[in-house]
């Protein structure tokens, strides 16, 4: 079966989605992708997906345009649409898939699940990679970083969802004071390079190390693997964190964890005294504000909540 699949552009998106990509990785189906080139690193993991059509914006819409013209001569058996878009309209099809979220306080991973019929639902799932592993494994033996590993991911691409740098410098002493962890590894994207560099100047400490913007996507979860913790804001990389399988525990303060929370079997989250309406929903809100809005989440909050994931405690 030949599928048309209209992914999430945002990472933590492509990661919540990937239950239907799994769902139809089945021997005989032959999948194309269209996605950006971020969200394309999650979904080429997947054995039936065969192509990627990574899109970069234009203006006036031409780049859908430019992925009609690509995609034209082929009548697709089935086609799933996460993003409502014009081209599911325009292509040939047998059977269309267009995702419309029906419940506004329903998680996000099980709308898809029921989206394409599922009863129960799948955790968000990436397949291994065995080159990346052989990378990764190259790559703690040359910087001698030993286990337990701490990673900690304390940047995202908006402000105003980042926990306080001061606050993360304290939970990380303490955490290395108490010896829960013999290394600490520091996560982000090339634009948070800068900042992961002052977190990581500010705790002077030699087993601290800094890979930010220096990993590609995939090689961050096979490294996630080999950590014993990871703690972050919420962004992408806490759900390839909760996608890796090892205990996260994600901050919350100005997003709805309700619907966007990571989803795993050993994902956890904390939240700021205040509730996401007491944040966002009130007179004098800027969404374009670079201060922080979790900075009624303390230190001791976060240190509590860990222990309580370190001792299996819900």
């Amino acid at each position: 079966m030949r599928i048309l699949f209209i992914g999430n552009t945002r990472l933590g998106d492509a990661i919540l989605s990937t239950p239907i990509l799994d769902f139809y990785c089945k021997k005989n189906n032959h999948i194309t992708v269209i996605c950006s080139t971020l969200s394309g690193e999650i979904y080429s993991s997947f054995s039936k997906v065969k192509t990627i059509i990574a899109v970069k914006k234009k203006k006036r819409g031409l780049h859908w345009l430019e992925v009609y013209l690509k995609l034209e001569s082929i009548k697709w058996d089935l086609v799933i649409d996460l993003r409502n878009t014009i081209i599911s309209r325009l292509i040939r099809k047998k059977k269309i898939l267009r995702f419309k979220s029906q419940n506004k306080l329903q998680h996000k991973v099980k709308e898809y699940c029921n989206f394409i019929g599922l009863t129960t639902i799948k955790f968000p799932n990436i397949p291994k990679n065995n080159l990346h592993i052989t990378e990764i494994k190259n790559l703690i033996t040359k910087y001698r970083i030993k286990s337990p590993i701490l990673a900690v991911a304390p940047f995202t691409n908006w402000k105003r969802k980042d926990w306080p740098l001061k606050n993360y410098k304290q939970l990380i002493l303490k955490l290395l004071e108490k010896k829960y962890f013999s290394s600490v590894i520091i996560l982000g994207s090339v634009d948070e390079k800068d900042d992961c560099y002052k977190l990581e100047k500010e705790l002077r400490v030699n087993t601290v190390f800094n890979f930010a913007g220096l990993l590609k996507i995939k090689e961050i979860f096979e490294l996630l693997k080999v950590c014993s913790f990871f703690i972050g804001n919420d962004s992408g990389l806490s759900h390839l964190a909760a996608a890796s399988g090892i205990k996260t525990l994600t901050l919350f303060g100005p997003s709805k964890n309700e619907i966007y929370r990571p989803l795993g079997k050993n994902s956890h989250f904390i939240r700021t005294p205040e509730t996401y309406s007491e944040l966002v929903e009130v007179e004098g809100y800027d969404r374009l504000d670079k201060t922080s809005l979790m900075k009624g989440l303390k230190v001791e909050d976060v240190l509590f909540k860990f222990n309580d994931v370190m001792s299996n405690k819900n």
